[in-house]
């Protein structure tokens, strides 16, 4: 069994055949979907890096047995996730104390020197949760949901307001704007006309080799005076190769909340999704999220427990 750390040039694609393995397996997010992987890297990491924060990428790490990945650590800013191969399930326990061991730079130090380590795990995957409790983790009340829809089963239409327009990327040409609303959603500062941000992770997420496939959807204001007249907006990555979709960011401005709008736009990523040939959608959520999903036609396949445990640095 070798580890080896993650290098971008060298075993991006074989960790990309891995996720997509794992999915075509079990057919459920039990590990990430390769599109979830090119979303840290192209996206968020650049986010992380920008802000002074550690590179997540540095920090993925792999099993290998017989040059074969049997299981991996995916960090995400401040969280590990573990993904392990079927019939390697003994192997979580080493990963994780791995984890414990090489991935604190990923945690802010508190004035006591300790740090919050945050693991986060699958319910379906009950040895991991027994696990965990054993061995000095505690759940948070929190948390995370994995939602999915099938498109190609489904029969959904696009209802918006009178003066609103459901729009896919090309079809709106100020990437400004976009960025704007894709940028860990919509904040308030957003909200000032003369904002202006860097697009820097915007523009790298070009480079993903998905990026070709996948598609923007997001509704607009027609009736806006303001400079950013974009009500909702989501990114919506595409792996033609397991024909699964990963929809990641979704937000609403607040103010456009409430009025039908976020439903209509997921119905327009269905839609598209089901032009496209996919036969699995995908989108995570957390606490009241998880009901508007649902409420568009997702269900819930899997919750996710984000176990915490104090380490010393």
């Amino acid at each position: 069994m070798e580890i080896k750390k993650f290098n971008l040039n060298t075993d991006l694609k074989k960790l990309e055949n891995y996720l997509r393995n794992q999915y075509l397996e079990n057919k459920n997010m039990t590990s990430w979907l390769p599109e979830r992987l090119h979303d840290l890297i192209y996206r968020m990491d650049v986010q992380y890096i920008d802000a002074g924060d550690p590179s997540s990428k540095d920090y993925i790490f792999l099993w290998e047995d017989n040059d074969e990945i049997v299981g991996c650590i995916l960090p995400d800013g401040d969280a590990i996730y573990i993904s392990i191969k079927n019939g390697y399930e003994e192997l979580y326990k080493s990963v994780v104390k791995y984890a414990e061991d090489n991935c604190k730079p990923l945690f802010k130090k508190k004035e006591d020197g300790s740090i919050d380590f945050l693991v986060i795990a699958n319910d379906s995957l009950k040895y991991r949760k027994e696990y965990l409790e054993e061995n000095g983790y505690s759940r948070q009340k929190e948390t995370d949901f994995d939602n999915c829809v099938y498109p190609q089963d489904i029969n959904v239409t696009v209802d918006l307001p009178e003066g609103y327009k459901l729009v896919y990327g090309d079809e709106y040409t100020d990437e400004e704007n976009k960025w704007s609303a894709c940028n860990l959603g919509f904040q308030p500062h957003l909200e000032d006309p003369n904002y202006r941000n860097d697009m820097h992770p915007y523009n790298t997420r070009k480079q993903s080799s998905m990026y070709k496939d996948s598609f923007e959807c997001m509704v607009i204001d027609e009736n806006s005076t303001e400079r950013n007249d974009v009500c909702s907006y989501c990114f919506v990555y595409v792996d033609k190769e397991s024909k699964t979709a990963f929809v990641e960011p979704v937000s609403t401005r607040e103010k456009y909340r409430h009025k039908g709008i976020g439903t209509a736009m997921m119905h327009g990523v269905m839609i598209k999704c089901k032009e496209l040939g996919i036969e699995k959608c995908y989108v995570n959520s957390y606490d009241w999220r998880r009901k508007f999903y649902n409420a568009s036609g997702f269900t819930t396949e899997d919750t996710l427990g984000y176990y915490h445990k104090k380490i010393l640095c």
